[in-house]
């Protein structure tokens, strides 16, 4: 199971520090950006203009997960597109055409059967497991149940989309995830950084 920092900032500075220390760590080959857009969530964050860096840290991928409002994502979209985000992730609910997108995340409140239209072409699943929009929620373990049920659906459809978890993720987590099938876990920068 891999295991990728996650960036929640609204400080453009923050922002550069923490994928510095990140790459400079050399144990993360994936990076997850958290973008909000205020509307989504009561929350504000860098917008993804302010990421050009991450073209000089071409030894890693990085993902764009876009809490973002139905009128804000061509926007996030095309600009994340332009600054080379590996994966481009929306959540399901916030959009009007998620058959558009090979990357869904799935808010807390959501049902499973939501996402299952899309399940087939997917290649990434991201499952979260607080609230959407702050850092330093705890984890809640109905997300078990979920992932369960989008591992399952894999497993009977012989489906290839990854799994990710996002939200409230500590080492106590890690095992219960990877039984479940869990393929990767987004953990807060900072805290990651210190495991």
């Amino acid at each position: 199971m891999e295991i990728i920092p996650a960036i929640l900032t609204d400080d453009p500075t923050e922002f550069e520090e923490l994928v510095g220390e990140i790459a400079k760590s050399g144990r993360f080959s994936r990076v997850q950006v958290d973008f909000i857009d205020g509307e989504y969530a009561a929350n504000k964050t860098v917008g993804v203009e302010m990421c050009k860096s991450i073209k000089n840290y071409p030894q890693i991928k990085f993902d764009a997960q876009l809490m973002v409002v139905q009128k804000n994502l061509g926007e996030y979209v095309e600009e994340a597109k332009r600054q080379g985000f590996d994966r481009i992730i929306p959540q399901v609910e916030s959009i009007s055409r998620p058959e558009e997108f090979d990357c869904l995340a799935i808010d807390f409140h959501s049902p499973v059967q939501v996402l299952e239209p899309y399940l087939p072409r997917l290649k990434y699943v991201l499952v979260m497991a607080v609230e959407p929009g702050f850092g330093g929620q705890e984890f809640d373990f109905l997300t078990l149940d979920r992932v369960r049920q989008i591992g399952q659906i894999r497993h009977i459809n012989d489906y290839k989309y990854k799994i990710g978890v996002d939200g409230g993720v500590e080492k106590e987590h890690l095992s219960v995830l990877e039984n479940l099938g869990v393929d990767e876990v987004a953990v807060g920068a900072k805290r990651v950084l210190e495991w």
